[in-house]
């Protein structure tokens, strides 16, 4: 399985080696397991511009330029880079014309491309999102879709694959990324063998709040599934039961009755706990302020998101960040 790390000047040296070392333990359960004595998963370093880069932390790294490999990769990995404002940063991703035409290149060949933090603007860039669902880091959000209209950012989500890409949200994704990736070419028993010895918390795992719901979606009621599609659509913004039945065409009876008869909940404890969901997720993953979340999950009144948090989980929302 032969790997490619994209060393980009400046990209954080955790992420560029963090996955790797994924990569390192999974092949000694390999080898221990299967009496195999050649490492499963194989990688090379590759740079874009310059043969020579500095991480953000100051090593010092020499390897080929990644256009001038004409070697097949099953994955290539860009770990974020430093962020050092907005036009050093825009400069940088238009530097990179030539490396997303091999990207572009190896992907159309079959390999999985993947990208952390500040990197998945280059995926973006390269056009590789063009039209599909994306995350990046919570606090480029903004940035990117001002650049990036033909894409739908989703920030909140942890990662987001599709059609052999994959997007990582925060600085520290690559643990999850690395686990992510294992279990497309690895037994189970290899994956939780790797997260346990790394103490990867696969929580985190989950790519939406949503999929904490995501029993719910085990069903065939198309009203319901078009309610479901409906609610996580608007889910930022405040609207009534009357509201949701009107757009689906139907009544709020009709409406109470179907989730109760598929669901066993009514449509208002669904929202209520899918909003909750949304909450716990960007009170872990983000560092936005109690009101912004507030907001971004279609409340207003924060004494009133308060107690309806504080009830469900045990705990206010400010205890439940410091803890998790």
């Amino acid at each position: 399985m032969n790997i490619a790390i994209i060393a980009m000047e400046g990209c954080y040296g955790s992420s560029l080696h963090g996955l790797i070392d994924v990569f390192v333990v999974a092949n000694a359960y390999i080898k221990k397991h299967s009496g195999n004595k050649n490492d499963f998963f194989q990688w090379h370093f590759l740079s874009t511009i310059n043969s020579t880069i500095k991480t953000s932390n100051g090593l010092s790294m020499r390897q080929s330029i990644a256009q001038e490999c004409d070697k097949h990769f099953d994955v290539i990995f860009i770990p974020g880079i430093l962020y050092k404002g907005v036009h050093a940063f825009e400069v940088i991703i238009q530097q990179q014309q030539l490396f997303y035409t091999w990207l572009m290149k190896q992907h159309q060949q079959g390999a999985i491309v993947c990208a952390n933090c500040t990197a998945t603007f280059f995926l973006a860039e390269s056009g590789l999102l063009d039209n599909k669902e994306a995350t990046t880091v919570w606090w480029l959000e903004p940035l990117f879709k001002q650049r990036y209209k033909n894409i739908t950012l989703k920030f909140e989500q942890l990662i987001i694959e599709k059609n052999n890409v994959i997007c990582a949200g925060s600085a520290t994704s690559h643990f999850q990324l690395g686990l992510l990736l294992l279990k497309k070419f690895v037994s189970p028993f290899i994956v939780q063998q790797t997260a346990k010895a790394m103490l990867i918390d696969t929580r985190k795992m989950l790519t939406s709040p949503e999929q904490l719901l995501s029993f719910s979606r085990e069903h065939n009621n198309v009203l319901v599934q078009k309610a479901q599609d409906w609610i996580e659509l608007n889910l930022s913004r405040s609207f009534k039961l009357v509201d949701l039945a009107r757009e689906i065409a139907t009544t709020e009876r009709t409406l109470i009755r179907q989730f109760k008869n598929t669901l066993s909940i009514t449509p208002s404890k669904y929202i209520q706990n899918l909003r909750v969901n949304k909450a716990k997720y960007l009170l872990e993953i983000s560092e936005l302020s109690l009101d912004k979340i507030i907001e971004k999950v279609g409340y207003q009144d924060r004494s009133a998101f308060t107690k309806l948090f504080t009830k469900v989980v045990g705990i206010p929302p400010m205890s439940y960040r410091r803890q998790f």
